[in-house]
Parts: C-alpha cells; structure tokens; sequence
C-alpha cells in the first residue's frame, strides 16, 4: 500500500509543479518590457515590478517542489520501524478510531484516498510527527494536537 501512496504522492506534487510553472510563465510574460511595450506611467510601472515579483515567488515555490520529488525519489518505499521519513503510521487518538498517516516530503495535511482508506500526508517536520519521531509500535504518548493534549497509541509502522 505504501508503494502506491508514494505514487500517488509524487502525482500530486508533480501536477502541482506543473501548474506552478505554467503560472510562473503568465507572470514573467507581464515582465516584458521592450520597444513597443513600454510602462508609461508609475501604475503600470509597479504592475511589471509586481510580476516580477510574483515570478520570482513562483520560481522559488517550484524549486521547492522539485526537491520534494527528488526527496521522494530518494526516500524509498522500504518498511520502517520507528517514526521517521517515508513511515506509514496507523495511531489511535484516544477513543476515536485508527488514523492513517504518512510522513513523505512536501506533505502538507492532504488526504489521499488509497484502496477507499484515507491516509493523511505529513511532513516529518510537522507538529505531531517531531512530538512522535522515534517511537515505536506500541507505544503511547501523550502529545499535543489543536491546543490540547491527547493521548495517542501507535498501532502500528510500516
């Protein structure tokens, strides 16, 4: 299962890449300034300036992305046994029922649905992962999550 969130994972990030690029292309085209086109008044001088600016965000944005892929490209889909990068976690929060979770690059709190089961994608660096790196099957800590402290059993790490 875990093989196929990690595909799924990298379409989604490849799709978003693709998009940002896209939009960073419209920006740098409203950049042109040449003999015909030429801003001539302080307004449409701060417009080119503003798209510049938005093409540069976007530069970094999918820069960002890309080294996401790469990181997901080097990961591996191998079998974890404590909470780190490319673990598949099943946790029990209190009385609810068991949440799935992945720690992959870029993940950002998006739900996938694999096999009709929703697996949450995190970061390693996301809150309830730092508060869960390290530990193990079975074990129960108390951690914080939306401002109070509940108690969470992992059941399980693939």
């Amino acid at each position: 299962m875990k093989t196929r969130i990690v595909a799924e994972w990298k379409t989604v990030l490849s799709e978003r890449l693709s998009a940002l690029q896209s939009s960073q292309t419209a920006a740098r085209s409203g950049t042109r300034v040449d003999g015909e086109h030429r801003p001539s008044n302080r307004g449409e001088r701060a417009a080119v300036t503003s798209q510049g600016y938005l093409a540069h965000g976007l530069g970094e944005r999918a820069l960002a992305l890309q080294e996401n892929l790469d990181n997901l490209e080097e990961m591996g889909t191998g079998t974890r046994s404590k909470v780190v990068v490319g673990a598949l976690l099943t946790l029990s929060f209190e009385e609810a029922s068991p949440s799935r979770i992945v720690l992959l690059p870029g993940g950002d709190a998006t739900i996938l649905t694999i096999d009709q089961q929703a697996v949450q994608v995190l970061s390693a660096s996301s809150p309830i992962a730092r508060q869960l790196r390290y530990a193990e099957p079975g074990d129960a800590l108390e951690i914080e999550r939306g401002g109070r402290f509940v108690e969470v059993e992992i059941l399980s790490i693939e």
